[in-house]
């Protein structure tokens, strides 16, 4: 099942955030800050341009998550819908659902007027599922520490 985050979810938005960046390919790139990521869940859950999905297995656990905000796209101001995350834990994934998170959020993005979405790509088999389902590539995003240079 697929619902809207409460606040009362924040602990576990945060834990799957949190593996998130341990298992997959953020792991050496990006600091695991649960504060930080419980302050950002709480702001979509409270504010009108974004949202928290949840997928919840057959037992009621939620075992993924898909975020996104709404903005102004910073070149054509269209209304874009933006992905902060889309996480299911393996050991769920198989059949679990994942891709009926990533149609609820277009439907949703949708009603919410965004005339586009867009995705991270943190591996090509990633990106490969987007194509799939007919996103397109529009750039790669590169990144450096600055603290040790």
């Amino acid at each position: 099942m697929i619902r809207e985050a409460l606040g009362t979810d924040i602990p576990r938005i945060v834990e799957l955030g949190s593996r998130s960046l341990v298992d997959g390919p953020y792991k050496d790139l990006l600091k695991d800050t649960p504060e930080q990521s419980a302050r950002l869940a709480l702001q979509v859950i409270q504010n009108s341009n974004g949202k928290v999905l949840l997928l919840e297995n057959d037992e009621g656990k939620v075992v993924g998550l898909l975020a996104f905000i709404i903005f102004p796209h910073y070149f054509t101001g269209e209304l874009t819908a933006g992905e902060l995350i889309w996480y299911v834990v393996p050991e769920e994934r198989p059949g679990c659902g994942a891709l009926k998170l990533l149609w609820a959020a277009e439907k949703l993005a949708k009603q919410m007027k965004a005339t586009r979405m867009q995705f991270t790509a943190p591996t090509a088999e990633v990106g490969a599922i987007y194509k799939r389902f007919g996103y397109e590539q529009v750039e790669v995003t590169f990144q450096k520490s600055l603290e040790s240079h």
